[in-house]
């Protein structure tokens, strides 16, 4: 770094060597040239550059802080820019303009574009479209007299960019999941459950929305929004160990009525929680612990796998479809409830924001 800085602490030297010397040949000098040539300019010079490093090296590294904050902040600014395509963690909302040159390429999430001229897919050697959503690992070159504007749409996004570039703000309150997208039609509801401190992901930028939900992952989310209370009594099930994640939050809930296993003394914890289980200990959880009015139903006719509906789970799914927590799929022109089918977790965000929205 040095090498750049004793260059100012030199034309220093030379700005006092100069106003010596007119000072001298003026008449005007009130010190020998001697004292200058042999004692005050090597000490001016040695000091100039003492004083230039020190503070150069600190208006370098307070620049390099503020440029190093405002990328880590949402807030925009321009003259940004990034020297290779290193991987970069951006957020939900974040826009990023880059003009000619600039490269850029998505590593994990979702984003969209919207540009002024060209920019070329370089992995394909095609133009990618205005307004399209970015493919992940393909490399793009932002063309001559472009303006390209890279929208974040996920919770979370990897991208690398090259080049200049400006950041506008993006939304204040973002899940870190780079799966779950602004076009998807659980992102409310998952953020609204990440929010809310009930889910979290099966790592730590990953929802998995479509994977099916088990039995202990409910219960220890109904545990979660009732504040984490111990168990009422001594109530254990012979599949559900000491010292696991799920153990308190599956006996809290079998000491206040929520869930009473799957028979035989189990639990099953690690089975998923079907349809009509998950409704099950919502009912539960509204009525035997949240004290709730349980009363009045919808009419299931109209649903064509009512058959398939156990009886013991007819009074809360009636319940669940009357209050909106759950709605059946139309399956070649049939409405159903699907019942006895795993309950995904992006279904479970849904239930649990309609559930708390209107029944608590």
């Amino acid at each position: 770094m040095k090498k750049f800085l004793r260059p100012l602490g030199l034309a220093l030297a030379f700005l006092l060597l100069t106003a010596g010397t007119y000072a001298a040949v003026s008449g005007e000098s009130l010190i020998s040239l001697s004292y200058l040539k042999d004692t005050f300019f090597p000490s001016a010079v040695k000091s100039g550059e003492e004083a230039s490093d020190r503070v150069l090296e600190k208006a370098l590294d307070d620049a390099l802080d503020q440029l190093e904050e405002a990328h880590r902040e949402v807030g925009g600014g321009a003259g940004l820019s990034s020297e290779t395509l290193q991987r970069r963690e951006w957020s939900d909302g974040q826009i990023l303009t880059l003009s000619t040159g600039g490269t850029f390429v998505l590593l994990d999430g979702s984003a969209t574009l919207v540009h002024t001229g060209a920019v070329v897919d370089v992995t394909t050697g095609t133009e990618a479209p205005s307004g399209s959503g970015l493919v992940q690992n393909h490399r793009y070159l932002v063309g001559e007299n472009t303006d390209a504007a890279v929208t974040i749409r996920s919770g979370a996004a990897a991208l690398g960019l090259q080049g200049s570039y400006t950041l506008m703000p993006g939304k204040s309150q973002h899940t870190p999941f780079y799966d779950v997208s602004q076009s998807n039609w659980y992102y409310a509801q998952v953020g609204f459950a990440y929010e809310r401190g009930l889910f979290s992901g099966v790592d730590e930028h990953h929802f998995s929305a479509n994977t099916a939900m088990n039995r202990a992952m409910l219960m220890s989310v109904l545990h979660r929004l009732a504040g984490t209370p111990a168990a009422a009594g001594d109530v254990s099930f012979t599949d559900v160990p000491n010292g696991q994640w799920y153990t308190q939050a599956v006996r809290w809930g079998a000491s206040v009525g929520i869930t009473s296993g799957t028979g035989n003394g189990g639990f099953s914890p690690n089975g998923a929680v079907t349809r009509e289980q998950a409704v099950a200990m919502l009912y539960n959880y509204a009525y035997k612990y949240a004290g709730t009015d349980v009363s009045g139903g919808a009419a299931l006719s109209g649903y064509g796998d009512l058959n398939r509906l156990s009886n013991w789970a007819r009074p809360a799914m009636t319940w669940a479809v009357d209050r909106g927590i759950i709605s059946g799929a139309a399956n070649g022109g049939t409405l159903t409830l699907d019942p006895q089918r795993g309950a995904t977790r992006a279904e479970m965000a849904t239930m649990l924001k309609v559930f708390c929205e209107k029944i608590l």
